[in-house]
């Protein structure tokens, strides 16, 4: 079995050398290429990429120009994909130095991989202190229901991909979660692979943590609408009262960047909810 390792990529022409230097560096005993896809970068995302193509037969770069989203470029590079067997990470991580052989071995004996985000690495520790670390060992879970994959450690055969219609691209934000789910429907088991880390970067501005907080509290009440229509047990609509009293409570916190940053996560989410619950015409704050 052969593995395509896919890339989608958007304005990383930064961080993007350091992922393909990590990917290059690996050996596996099977044929393996890596697929650059390049979204609308204004960056030199594309150039980089194709600068490591031209020394390395393993790289491809193919564009993604229909328009802008973290999922339709993954889609793109799956369908671009030669092989069936296909691993996925993204351009501003690295992978570790286990993570091709890891993830080629896992793939020849399950249908869906993901593996732990470690997050010290590459982020400060101030940083790592407002969003915590997540298992080293286990898949994280939503609504205490299904194993949600990370879609920048996630392995899956061409198959499942195919028979699940591949990622939501109308998802921004919680778009993994919302995999996860029609994969749980299914019946789709995750394995989690330890070997397969990949060192996980977190977003660094304010301005970064709030848009990406929004996002995904935007998405949570859209996944908890699926949830219901699937006729699973969906948590209470005013479980996130609880963050709210959080806000109150550490608001004397921002006096620190740690605590500032971490306030402004939650706040980026509960606010993103809200916004989300009227768009999905649900009561979840």
């Amino acid at each position: 079995m052969g593995l395509s390792v896919v890339i989608p990529a958007r304005n990383v022409a930064e961080t993007l050398p350091a992922q393909l230097d990590a990917l290059l560096s690996q050996e596996w005993g099977g044929p393996w290429e890596i697929v650059v896809v390049d979204n609308l970068s204004s960056d030199a995302t594309a150039e980089v990429a194709q600068g490591y193509s031209s020394r390395d037969a393993r790289v491809r770069v193919v564009a993604a120009t229909n328009r802008a989203g973290l999922c339709y470029a993954r889609d793109a590079g799956v369908r671009a994909a030669r092989f069936d067997a296909i691993a996925i990470c993204d351009g501003d991580d690295v992978v570790a130095p286990t993570w091709v052989r890891a993830m080629g071995e896992a793939l020849e004996l399950h249908q869906v991989v993901t593996g732990p985000l470690d997050v010290d690495r590459l982020n400060p520790p101030w940083l790592v202190g407002t969003r915590g670390r997540p298992s080293a060992c286990t898949c994280a879970t939503w609504f205490g229901l299904f194993p949600v994959v990370s879609g920048g450690n996630l392995g899956l055969r061409r198959d499942v991909w195919e028979m699940t219609g591949g990622f939501d691209e109308a998802f921004l934000g919680a778009e993994d979660a919302e995999f996860s789910l029609r994969l749980y429907e299914q019946g789709v088991r995750v394995h989690f692979e330890p070997e397969a880390r990949v060192h996980y970067r977190y977003r660094q501005s304010f301005r970064d943590l709030w848009r990406q907080g929004t996002q995904y509290g935007l998405a949570r009440p859209m996944v908890r609408r699926r949830v219901i229509e699937l006729g699973l047990p969906a948590p209470s609509p005013v479980a996130g009262w609880k963050s709210w009293l959080w806000l109150v409570a550490y608001l004397p916190t921002v006096v620190t960047t740690t605590g500032r940053a971490r306030w402004a996560w939650v706040a980026a989410n509960r606010l993103g909810q809200v916004r989300g619950s009227m768009r999905a015409r649900t009561v979840f704050v």
